[in-house]
Formats: C-alpha cells, sequence, structure tokens
C-alpha cells in the first residue's frame, strides 16, 4: 500500500471509529474538518464514501451513525 493510501486508510478508520465510539455524534462537514483536523476535500471525501457504505448518513445537513432507516420514513 502505498504512503498515500495508507493515510487515506487511516483517516476513513480515525473518523468512523469516532462515530461509533459516540453514537449521537452529528456533525456537520465544518465541525467535521475542525474535528478530524483535515482539509475540506479530504474531510468530504471520506464523509461521502462512509455514506456511501452506509456507515453514515447525511440527514438535516449533519453527518450522524446510520442505523438502518429508510429515507422518508419516520423513526
Amino acid at each position: 500500500m502505498t504512503p498515500m493510501r495508507e493515510q487515506v486508510a487511516h483517516l476513513v478508520m480515525r473518523i468512523q471509529n469516532d462515530f461509533l465510539d459516540h453514537p449521537a455524534l452529528a456533525l456537520t462537514l465544518d465541525e467535521a474538518q475542525e474535528r478530524f483536523d483535515v482539509d475540506e476535500v479530504a474531510c468530504a471525501g471520506v464523509l461521502s464514501a462512509l455514506v456511501d457504505a452506509r456507515v453514515l448518513a447525511r440527514r438535516e445537513g449533519a453527518y450522524r451513525m446510520n442505523y438502518g432507516r429508510a429515507p422518508g420514513k419516520a423513526a
């Protein structure tokens, strides 16, 4: 694995683990950038990848754990 890939993989795991460790955590992109000390492009890419993997969901402008609710259904 190249050094850049290792850095990205580490960032993905760090962000994912933080959400897993804090299930009620909800962060906007700006808040996530500050919390994880990463630039906007990297942060948005990782958050999008976690949404695509269905680890996170983006609702009401914030990223939070995805608990399997279908879009548009009430909790």
